[in-house]
């Protein structure tokens, strides 16, 4: 039998911001210092996600002295003019409250549609899958909900998928064909790589 095709997604490690509850979509925030993480076995030579801080930080404190591959296309959903606010703060406005029941529909004012978020991730995803044989993808909250929702052996919506800072997904297909098809995994896992679970 041919060797599985395996892809881990990591969601960054938590920020100020990610503690605060604030909207931090294309806010480039660093991660909270002196997060201890566990150590993980891997077999790779470079480490691909998102080029905001907090990925790179996380990639570089998990996986340390890897190249790490930028790719913007992985970045979180961009929250507009409600970038760095909380729910307290915007829980008043009609549209924020109108895209809280349907944000598939309604778009953050000068931010990004789901769609758009979604399209965007696919595309770097896919390319990535392309190119390397082992893909180790360290991203955000969004991206990872609607790569589970895709892709995942357990079916969920997007908001039923708890994805924690700090967790790492490993998918696992056949082979790299049925990733490229779009078939759902066959086996999937989650690890936390936090050592204090409560940050």
């Amino acid at each position: 039998m041919a060797n599985p095709f395996i892809v881990t997604l990591i969601r960054h490690l938590p920020t100020q911001g990610n503690r605060d509850k604030k909207y931090i979509g294309w806010s480039d925030e660093p991660i909270i210092p002196g997060i201890k993480t566990k150590k993980v076995a891997y077999e790779t030579n470079q480490i691909i996600g998102s080029d905001l801080m907090r990925c790179k930080q996380t990639a570089a404190k998990v996986f340390n002295g890897i190249p790490y591959i930028e790719n913007a296309n992985f970045r979180e959903c961009s929250f507009g003019d409600w970038e760095q606010k909380t729910y307290n703060e915007l829980k008043e406005q009609a549209l924020y409250r109108k895209w809280l029941d349907n944000p598939r529909q309604i778009v953050p004012p000068n931010g990004e549609s789901m769609q758009a978020m979604e399209s965007r991730v696919l595309q770097a995803f896919l390319e990535t899958i392309e190119k390397l044989a082992e893909p180790i993808i360290v991203i955000h909250g969004g991206p990872i909900r609607f790569l589970l929702t895709k892709y995942a052996n357990i079916e969920k919506s997007f908001w039923d998928w708890e994805v924690a800072h700090g967790c790492m997904f490993t998918l696992q297909w056949p082979d790299k064909k049925a990733v490229l098809e779009g078939k759902r995994c066959t086996s999937f896992s989650v690890e936390h790589l936090m050592e204090n679970e409560r940050m």
